[in-house]
């Protein structure tokens, strides 16, 4: 799957990963679109210590 990773603040690199596999009980979904909220906007500038980089942002 295609990723964008926050790997510090101010910077993202589109990277691709293996898809995850689903656990017994969970699905797969195919992500369309998505957006940013702004609690993903504070820890891209770096101002949420609770999300350190390497990561790929999103809730």
């Amino acid at each position: 799957m295609k990723a964008l990773i926050y790997t510090g603040p101010n910077r993202l690199e589109l990277c691709t990963t293996p898809d995850p596999v689903p656990l017994e009980g969970e699905v797969l979904v195919r992500v369309e679109a998505v957006g940013i909220c702004g609690s993903d906007m504070h820890a891209y500038h770096g101002h949420d210590a609770r999300r350190p980089p390497p990561l790929i942002l999103g809730h």
